[in-house]
This record gives C-alpha cells, sequence and structure tokens, in this order.
C-alpha cells in the first residue's frame, strides 16, 4: 500500500531541499500516527518527486528511490 503525501515539482537542487525538507515532515508525523508504515521518496524526473507513506518501508525508516533517468 502507498499513501501520497506530496508530488513536488521543482526548478532547482535549492528548491527541490526545500520542498522535499517540508514534505519530509508531514510524511513523518502522518507515519508516527499510523504507525505501520515508512516514507518513501521517489524522484520521477530530475524536477518531480512524490513523498509517500509505504507499507513497503518499515515504520521508523526513510527511503529513496531514484527511477529518473540518468545522463551519460
Amino acid at each position: 500500500m502507498q499513501s501520497v503525501v506530496a508530488e513536488l515539482e521543482v526548478e532547482n537542487s535549492t528548491d527541490a531541499e526545500a520542498q522535499l525538507s517540508l514534505a519530509l515532515g508531514s510524511a513523518i508525523s502522518a507515519a508516527r500516527s499510523e504507525r505501520n508504515c515508512g516514507v518513501l521518496v521517489t524522484r520521477h524526473q530530475y524536477t518531480r518527486f512524490t513523498v509517500a507513506l509505504s507499507s513497503t518501508v518499515p515504520y521508523g525508516e526513510t527511503r529513496e528511490l531514484d527511477l529518473a533517468p540518468h545522463r551519460q
């Protein structure tokens, strides 16, 4: 099961850091209240991220998944 907390579009690394930090704080708070899932941060493209509660991530943990195509 996965429940998206935030879908983010960023312009640069500073923007990404700020938005991800806020979204991560919200996701961690939500995970604490549910106590049965962790947080998954996924980069879909260099400017697009999702932050979600995920039952595939153990409670108390945050994991990252990078699906962005890598530059050569």
